[in-house]
C-alpha cells in the first residue's frame, strides 16, 4: 500500500534516557523516526494472513484486515501532516504538486503490475478479469468488486489502493476548504466520523448492505482514514502534543493498547455487526491512539526503539507499497516451488515472503525511484 510520505529519518540517533523525547522534535523531521516499522507490521500481517496458513497458524492472531486499518489510520495521518505543514509554511497548499507526487509514487508500479499479471493471463491463454483490469487501472476497483463480489485473481487486493487513491484525490480539495472557512478541523472530523459510523449502522442493520460493499466501499472506510487525518490535525496543537508525551510515560500502556487490538481482531469477526460496527469502529482508534507513543518510544534508548529502528523493518516499511502490491503473483508461485522441491509449508511460506520483499525493493530501486524521479522532474 501507498504510505509514502518522506516519514521516517533511517538511522536517526535514540535520544539518552535522560532527555525526553518529544512529539515535536519528531515530527519536525524529514521521515519520523518509529512509522516504517508500523509500515512493515503492517503489510507482515496482509502476507501471512495471505498466506494460506495452516489451521495450527489460524490460532495466532493474523489478521490481513487489521494491516488494511494500519494503511488507511497511517496514510491518512500522514498525508494530512504533510498537506498541514505545506499550509502553515506557504500559506496555500499545491494541489499540482500533490497529485503530481502522488501520480509519480503510485501509477507507474500499478500498471506495471496490471500489464504483467494481464501479459502472463494471456500468454498462458487463461481467463482475463477485464472487469478487474479495467477498474484497476481507473482506481474504482473497490466499487466494482463491491457490485459485482470479490472474485479470486491477482487483482482482487488492489480495492484498498484504490480507496487510497480516492481519498488522495478528495481529501485535499476538502481541506482546502475547510481551512479557508477556518473550521476546527479536529471538531469537523469527529463529526464526520460520527456520521460515518452511523451510515455503516444503516447500511448493515437498515438496507442489508452485502459484506462485499461494507468491506470495500469508500464511504465504509473513510471512517479510518478520517482517524488519521483527526490525529494529524491534533498534534499540530500543542495540547494535544503534550497530552500524548504524559500518556507515553507510562510505559506499559502501549503494550495494554497494543494487546487491546490484536484481542479485537480475534474476537470480533464472527458477524458484520461485531466486525464493522465495533472491530473496525475500535480498531482504527487504538491504533491512533498507539501511533504517537510508538514515535516517542523510537526516540528512546530502549529494546523496543532498538527493534523500531531495525534496518531489516525500515526496509520492509520502504517498500511496503511494491510488497503489497505485487505479493499475489509472487508469494504464491514460490510457494508452491519451494513445497513441492522441500515438502515444507513452513520453508515454502518464509521463503515466498522473503522473495516478494527481494521483488519489491528491486522495483522500488530501479524501476519506481528512477521513474518517479522523472515524472517529477528531478
Amino acid at each position: 500500500m501507498e504510505l509514502d510520505a518522506r516519514g521516517p529519518q533511517w538511522g536517526a540517533p535514540l535520544i539518552p534516557s535522560s532527555r525526553q523525547p518529544t512529539l515535536s522534535a519528531a515530527l519536525g523531521r524529514s521521515r519520523v523516526a518509529g512509522l516504517d516499522a508500523v509500515r512493515a507490521g503492517a503489510v507482515l500481517l496482509v502476507l501471512l494472513d495471505h498466506s494460506e496458513l495452516t489451521p495450527l497458524w489460524d490460532i495466532a492472531i493474523i489478521d490481513g484486515g487489521l494491516g488494511v486499518e494500519m494503511f488507511f489510520v497511517l496514510s491518512g495521518f500522514l498525508i494530512t501532516w504533510l498537506l498541514l505543514g505545506e499550509n502553515e509554511h506557504h500559506g496555500h497548499i499545491g494541489l499540482i504538486s500533490f497529485y503530481r507526487h502522488r501520480v509519480a509514487r503510485l501509477m507507474p508500479a500499478l500498471f506495471a503490475y496490471v500489464g504483467t499479471g494481464l501479459l502472463l493471463l494471456l500468454v498462458q491463454d487463461k481467463p482475463v478479469p477485464w472487469g478487474a483490469v479495467v477498474s484497476s487501472a481507473l482506481y474504482v476497483i473497490n466499487y466494482y468488486q463491491a457490485f459485482t463480489g470479490a472474485e479470486t485473481h491477482y487483482l482482487a487486493h488492489c480495492w484498498s489502493l484504490a480507496i487510497e487513491e480516492q481519498f488522495y484525490l478528495l481529501w485535499p480539495l476538502i481541506l482546502i476548504v475547510l481551512l479557508r472557512r477556518h473550521e476546527p478541523l479536529v471538531r469537523v472530523l469527529a463529526l464526520t466520523i460520527g456520521a460515518l459510523w452511523l451510515l455503516k449502522a444503516v447500511l448493515i442493520l437498515d438496507s442489508g448492505a452485502s459484506d462485499a460493499y461494507v468491506y470495500r466501499a469508500l464511504e465504509t472506510r473513510t471512517d479510518q482514514l478520517a482517524i488519521g487525518c483527526m490525529l494529524a490535525a491534533m498534534l499540530k496543537s500543542f495540547f494535544w502534543r503534550e497530552w500524548f508525551e504524559n500518556l507515553a510515560r507510562q510505559r506499559w500502556l502501549l503494550w495494554t493498547l497494543g494487546g487491546l487490538l490484536l484481542l479485537s481482531t480475534l474476537l470480533l469477526r464472527h458477524s458484520m455487526i461485531e466486525k464493522y460496527l465495533i472491530g473496525y469502529t475500535l480498531e482504527p482508534l487504538l491504533v491512533a491512539l498507539i501511533l504517537p507513543l510508538v514515535i516517542l518510544e523510537a526516540q528512546r534508548s530502549s529494546w523496543l526503539a532498538q527493534l523500531l529502528n531495525a534496518q531489516p523493518l525500515i526496509l520492509i516499511g520502504q517498500v511496503s507499497y511494491g510488497i503489497y502490491l505485487y505479493h499475489p503473483l509472487v508469494m504464491h508461485p514460490v510457494r508452491r516451488i519451494v513445497e513441492t522441491w522441500s515438502g515444507s509449508a513452513t520453508l515454502g511460506i518464509s521463503t515466498s515472503i522473503l522473495a516478494v520483499i527481494g521483488m519489491a525493493y528491486l522495483s522500488f530501486r530501479f524501476f519506481e525511484q528512477p521513474l518517479r524521479q522523472k515524472l517529477r522532474g528531478h
